[in-house]
């Protein structure tokens, strides 16, 4: 008798590791764009996200940027904290803020329509400027696009989880830390700040590649905090770092 070998159909051969990469890293991108289409597609205002006042009598309110996630839970974390503090906040979620392409001079001319509409609405004199993650990279090439005498109001600048590489728009790359056409090496735009306000760089022990520490510590004051970029979630430890950083009135 003859032996009949029962064949399947053939085994196909299994990609390259590095194409095998190269199609995960697409497919992710695929997937956050087709999550964020709405986000990403639609034009902004350039109102704020939230508005949240705070009982006291200090003569200082916040503006915070969020990170590219959106106004998520180390946002709502920080404000509780600036809020419990006695320190009012107005928020700009900077996944909805930058979903529309910015300027310098345009994200600070609506950086000064909300400064003066909130200052004047809550009684207060003075602001901190907060920025996390991506918002943490716009800030310094926001802030000396703002009026004088808005400027001469800002008590602190605090740069929290800061990268090398700032953008002022979201992209689906963002989520994976891949620059943009547009992108801007940090680090330079944050020193151009010196002689300007007093400045906070808050970052995480295990964040891996922080640049916080390459800055000069006469230029900024740096704080390190535990955890990584989110910081083991204690955000109270962030706030009550960027209040131990107000200079004395």
């Amino acid at each position: 008798m003859t032996d009949i070998a029962i064949t399947g159909p053939p085994r196909r051969r299994p990609l390259p590791t590095p194409l095998r990469l190269m199609a995960s890293i697409v497919l992710i991108l695929a997937l956050i764009a087709a999550a964020t289409a709405g986000w990403l597609s639609r034009r902004d205002d350039g109102q704020p996200a939230v508005a949240i006042a705070a009982a006291g009598a200090g003569d200082t309110l916040a503006v915070i940027y969020s990170g590219d996630g959106g106004w998520a839970a180390i946002d709502r974390g920080l404000t509780d904290g600036l809020v419990r503090a006695g320190t009012p906040v107005v928020g700009y979620s900077s996944l909805r803020y930058f979903s529309t392409a910015r300027t310098p001079q345009g994200a600070a001319d609506d950086l000064a329509v909300t400064l003066r509409q909130y200052m004047a609405a809550w009684g207060k004199q003075k602001v901190i400027l907060v920025g996390y993650s991506f918002g943490a990279d716009a800030l310094p090439v926001i802030v000396p696009h703002l009026p004088a005498d808005l400027r001469a109001r800002v008590r602190l600048v605090a740069l929290v989880g800061l990268e090398a590489q700032g953008e002022l728009k979201v992209h689906a790359g963002s989520w994976l830390n891949w620059a943009g056409r547009s992108a801007y090496p940090v680090a330079p735009a944050v020193t151009a700040l010196g002689g300007g306000a007093p400045m906070v760089c808050v970052y995480g022990s295990r964040e891996p590649h922080p640049v916080c520490p390459t800055l000069s510590p006469t230029l900024i004051r740096r704080v390190e905090l535990k955890g990584g970029h989110h910081f083991d979630r204690d955000y109270g430890a962030i706030s009550r770092a960027i209040l131990q950083a107000l200079p004395q009135a």
